[in-house]
């Protein structure tokens, strides 16, 4: 079994996955909160998670010492990319590879190591990848966790795009305005655009359950990426 990091396999490195890795959770982020006088702390759960660490034992034919500083330069990436795997090929991460490598040398034709990526907590899935092109009024459902779409706003002048009780204003459309709810921006032609969107509720997420979308004015088409997600 291989591991992909962005979009490259393990396996073109010499590479190989020995065993699956531990499948692991992520942290729930509570505060607590002491009160003078009180017996016992307040908890405040702010509805975040901490990243996960995913380790895969790898084996490593050929040189280490020839490919050791390719396999680094491939690993070393200072902003998160996809991770996926074959045991779970329906899923990926977004992952940052922050550890040492050390690779154990066995006389310069075998090696292993263990190759520690630090992931965000989600576990997306393929198909929310894949963008949705619903009617205005039409409901879109999440089977999954609340997820922050990527919106791909088509039309001319002013409008307004409308997920469940959040609405996006926007001034000025462009021609196709994409708002990414996850980072909390939006552009025209991949320049910032925020100072043409006014909001009531936030940017728009996808609740769990049933969502209606529907829009006004100058829109004319809304695309949207769901981004779907578990643990």
């Amino acid at each position: 079994m291989n591991f992909y990091y962005n979009g490259t396999s393990c396996a073109d490195f010499g590479l190989f996955v020995e065993h699956r890795p531990v499948q692991v959770f992520p942290k729930r982020i509570i505060e607590s909160i002491s009160i003078p006088g009180r017996n016992g702390n307040i908890l405040f759960d702010t509805g975040a998670y901490d990243n996960v660490t995913v380790t895969y034992p790898v084996a490593y034919r050929g040189d280490v010492r020839f490919n050791g500083v390719q396999i680094a330069t491939w690993l070393y990436q200072n902003q998160y990319l996809e991770l996926t795997d074959d045991y779970e090929p329906g899923h990926f991460r977004k992952a940052v590879y922050v550890s040492p490598l050390n690779i154990a040398d066995v006389l310069n034709v075998a090696g292993r190591a263990n190759v520690t990526f630090s992931c965000l907590p989600q576990r997306f899935l393929k198909t929310g990848k894949q963008e949705l092109t619903p009617t205005n009024g039409a409901t879109i459902t999440n089977f999954y966790q609340d997820a922050k779409p990527l919106l791909t706003v088509n039309g001319t002048g002013s409008g307004t795009v409308t997920i469940g009780n959040a609405t996006v204003t926007i001034s000025d459309i462009g021609t196709t305005m994409v708002i990414d709810c996850e980072a909390q921006n939006a552009t025209v032609n991949n320049l910032n655009a925020n100072n043409r969107i006014s909001l009531n509720a936030g940017f728009p997420v996808l609740m769990n359950g049933s969502n209606t979308i529907s829009w006004t004015g100058g829109v004319t088409s809304v695309g949207v990426v769901p981004n779907w997600w578990t643990l």
